[in-house]
Formats: structure tokens, sequence, C-alpha cells
């Protein structure tokens, strides 16, 4: 197993792993991911069972709902997909679009998620990931005192109609489950140690500042935090696998002809713990 570097320390090529993998083995992936937010595994030849069992040794596995898009007998797999077979859609068509951090808008958000890629494409269907170190430590200063000690409001309820125009409306039910929750725009990682900025798609207002100007902030925040010289464009191959860490990077699905083209993909996604405010300005690297 080699590892070699995409993007700086963000991003990195994971070659030669296969599954399953022993002790020592997981232990190297383990404290690479911690140093590399991406990781992207090549020609990862991978059957459900494999993949959850992977992606299980990083902690509990999340089961997506609605229950209806995750793989008949695997619900720990949530399928990516546009593809249909006799009139009955396989997954969630156009899932992703748009900046945001998986379960940003639970109270206990995801701790990472693993898509691997079994039907792409001739062109479009990239991802994009942002660096949510990088964009902390960029912030300007002014920025940085806004958000020190404050935590975003990240609501499925309000902006659910917003990002998913095309599912349908969210019931009483539903929002009851999902109630707005209230997370630190600086986060802690708890294993690296460092502060990222945390924000995404479903942040809409900023705790103790009027609804106008705490909207304008998310907004200013989620440009910020997407700029060019954060992102790394993931341009997949068939059987990559992309691990993700939800806790300190942004994704974004890019649009492609699904009216022409098949995208097919297979997600775990992995349970995480309660955002912890970042304690310190700027980032320290905590020594594992």
């Amino acid at each position: 197993m080699v590892t070699n570097p995409l993007q700086g320390q963000f991003a990195a090529e994971v070659v030669g792993l296969s599954l399953p993998v022993d002790d020592a083995a997981f232990a190297e992936v383990e404290a690479a991911w911690t140093r590399h937010p991406i990781l992207v595994f090549r020609d990862l030849r991978m059957k459900p069972e494999q993949h959850i069992a992977f992606t299980r040794r990083f902690g509990p596995l999340h089961i997506m709902e609605p229950l209806q898009y995750n793989l008949p007998g695997h619900p720990e797999i949530f399928v990516v997909s546009n593809v249909e077979e006799g009139g009955k859609a396989l997954g969630m068509k156009r899932a992703g679009w748009g900046w945001h951090t998986d379960g940003e808008d639970k109270a206990i958000p995801n701790a990472g998620s693993m898509l691997y890629a079994l039907e792409l494409p001739p062109e479009g269907g990239d991802t994009l990931f942002a660096d949510m170190y990088a964009a902390y430590e960029a912030l300007p200063g002014d920025l940085k005192e806004k958000i020190r000690g404050r935590r975003a409001c990240f609501s499925r309820i309000r902006l659910h109609h917003v990002h998913y125009p095309h599912l349908p409306a969210l019931s009483e039910e539903d929002k009851a489950r999902r109630p707005d929750v209230w997370h630190p725009l600086e986060r802690r990682h708890p294993r690296s140690g460092r502060s990222a900025l945390y924000i995404g798609r479903w942040a809409c207002a900023i705790e103790g500042m009027p609804e106008d100007e705490g909207l304008e902030l998310v907004r200013t925040l989620q440009e910020f935090s997407v700029r060019p010289e954060f992102v790394y464009r993931h341009r997949w191959r068939l059987r990559d696998a992309v691990l993700w860490d939800n806790r300190c990077a942004q994704h974004c699905a890019t649009p492609f002809d699904d009216s022409k083209y098949h995208r097919h993909m297979l997600r775990t996604t992995i349970e995480g713990d309660a955002p912890v405010m970042a304690t310190s300005p700027g980032s320290s690297l905590a020594v594992h």
C-alpha cells in the first residue's frame, strides 16, 4: 500500500490496498486519514459486505433515510444513482448537489463517508472537496473575531425545499425528527486537534446575531470556504472509492447529463460525535 499526495496534505491517493485489511494495514489507513481528510483508493475491488466491514472499523455506521434509497439487503449502503430498473429508481438522483458536509443538519453529524464508483458518465459528475482547515486558517482577522465562540443554526426544516425541490416536502413527522440544530463555527477535530471552519448549505443563522446580519455572515462564510485555492476536484475513475472527513471538509457533486448517462455509486456513512468548539484561535496539530 502506497500513499501519494494529490493536493498538499488535504487529499491523497492510496494505491495497492486490498480487502480485507489486517490490523497493521488498517492502522496505516487510519493514520493517513488523520493527515489527509480526503483519501482516494484506486481500483478497489469491493463487494457490499467488504465496503460495510471496512468502513465500520472507523466507527458505527449510519443508516440513511428514507430507507428506499438503501441497497436491498444492505441498509448500511446508501445508493447514489440515476439508474432505474423496471421504472423504479435504484437510488437517490442528484444527491449532494451543493456544498455541504454529511449530517450537518443533525444533532450528531456524520464523521465520514465512503463513496464507491460502479458506473460513471463519460463526462461530468466530478466531486469537489473543500479544505475547511485551510479555509479557517485563511479567514481574515475580522471574520475570525465575528465567529469566535459562536454557533450556527443548521436547518433541514427551513431549507429542505430549497436544496431538494425534486423530492417530496417534509411531513410533520419528518420535521419532528429533524429539528433545527446549533453547531460551533470553529470546530476542533477530535483526532488531529486542528481547528476547522464548520459551515455548509444547511446553515441559516448565527447565534446572538440579528437575523439579517447572521444570514449575511453565513453567506459570506459559505462563499469564502469554497474559494478555488481550498478545493480539490476529484475526477472519478471506475472502482475509485473516496473516504472523506465531514468534520473538516465540505463536498459538492457536480452536474452531468443524467437524461443521457448513468452514474451509479454506493456510499457508507460513519456516525460521528457532537462537534466541539475550538478552544484557541488558529490550528494546532496534536500528536497521535
